[in-house]
């Protein structure tokens, strides 16, 4: 099912899948470095294909399930047939069908590293930069005997969609952590607990609690990096898993679902079309790690210091005569503070601005010490 969304949707446009190589599981998230990206060529924009991809992924969960729906509707068994109905009406059952089609953990990054090396990306988006690879920052930035150097040997390439850079990583954590965010909240629903409660549980758990929580297996205790970006894109994820059938509220709106109810069958909503923008809400500046930087510990902010204050002449022209930013160190560091909360909805960002590295507080300072102009 999931080969043939993908297939499908390259056909039509672009294949865009992600995944990391990774020798066991439970395993280490890749790192990325959304400081340094080139000037040129200019990035092509996945923006479309992301969304075609999820416009397929739902169409073909809501087709699977209706399909069990109908195969329930001609028991005869009048008890059998009101278990069936009642298991595919529920909305986690079309949640799980959309999901599944997007892989694992083991494999989807794999996937889009692959696409996006294919002769047919080439071709439909000739001279542009795809996917781009910039290791040096996170092998360098610790001591060589460091064995958390082996986690770093998968890194997450930067792409683009929607104008946002970000690394591919990012599309893993959305669709898989945002997957267990929805599971967590919706079984404490189930049990009682307030959305309120439930919510601040499942932040508690993926932040630092649980074995794959940031600040363990998926983060600070094998890569000693806390992403906050990673964190804000499963975040993103969950949202998006909610609003398949709730309404959520979405950068200062509320969005209706996705799919809906239509007498004894599910239906995909006139909203999700492809091209029609859709899905651009789920993606923001929150995955870039070079606008929303990430908490390093002590034993690699000295490195990644020094790497940002060596290259950044390179990191403040890409993002302000390319990216097209304000030319202005102060709005960079604000910028850090608002990504510090999903439009005021706090999704476990690490805090501790005095230690976090980004633009304003570590590019420009370095540029005016060697009497760089702005």
């Amino acid at each position: 099912m999931k080969g043939r969304i993908f297939d499908s949707c390259s056909a039509r446009r672009s294949l865009l899948v992600l995944a990391l190589v990774v020798v066991s599981f439970p395993a280490p998230a890749p790192e990325t470095d959304n400081f340094y990206l080139p000037p040129e060529p200019e990035f092509a924009d996945f923006g479309d294909y992301l969304e075609a991809v999820h416009t397929r992924a739902i169409e073909e969960g809501v087709k699977e399930v209706n399909s069990r729906i109908e195969h329930a509707l001609n028991l005869k068994n009048a008890a059998a047939r009101e278990v069936q109905l009642k298991k595919w009406h529920s909305p986690d059952a079309l949640v799980a069908a959309v999901a599944r089609l997007f892989g694992n953990t083991m494999t989807e990054m794999v996937e889009i590293e692959h696409a996006l090396g294919a002769a047919w990306a080439r071709q439909m988006y000739p001279n542009k930069t795809l996917l781009y690879n910039n290791v040096a920052m996170n092998v360098c930035s610790r001591f060589p005997l460091d064995p958390r150097s082996l986690f770093m040997l998968g890194h997450a390439g930067t792409v683009r969609a929607y104008g946002t850079y970000f690394g591919t990583d990012k599309v893993l954590h959305f669709h898989e952590l945002g997957f267990d965010y929805y599971k967590r909240y919706h079984a404490l629903l189930r049990k009682g607990v307030s959305p309120d409660q439930a919510l601040q549980n499942v932040l508690n758990h993926f932040t630092t609690e649980s074995l794959i929580s940031e600040t363990k297996v998926y983060g600070s205790l094998f890569t000693g990096v806390y992403s906050n970006g990673d964190l804000a894109a499963d975040y993103a994820g969950f949202k998006f898993f909610c609003n398949l059938t709730e309404t959520v509220h979405l950068h200062g709106e509320d969005r209706p679902p996705l799919v809906i109810r239509c007498g004894v069958f599910w239906r995909v909503t006139d909203q999700v079309r492809q091209q029609s923008g859709w899905f651009r809400p789920f993606i923001s500046d929150h995955w870039n790690e070079a606008l929303n930087p990430s908490l390093y510990d002590w034993t690699m902010r000295p490195f990644v210091r020094k790497t940002l204050r060596r290259r950044a002449e390179r990191i403040v022209n890409f993002y302000t005569n390319k990216d097209g930013r304000p030319n202005d160190p102060v709005y960079f560091e604000n910028l850090a503070h608002t990504l510090a909360t999903y439009d005021g909805e706090p999704y476990g960002h690490s805090g501790s601005f005095e230690k976090l590295m980004n633009i304003g507080n570590t590019c420009y300072p370095a540029m005016k010490e060697r009497g760089a102009t702005k």
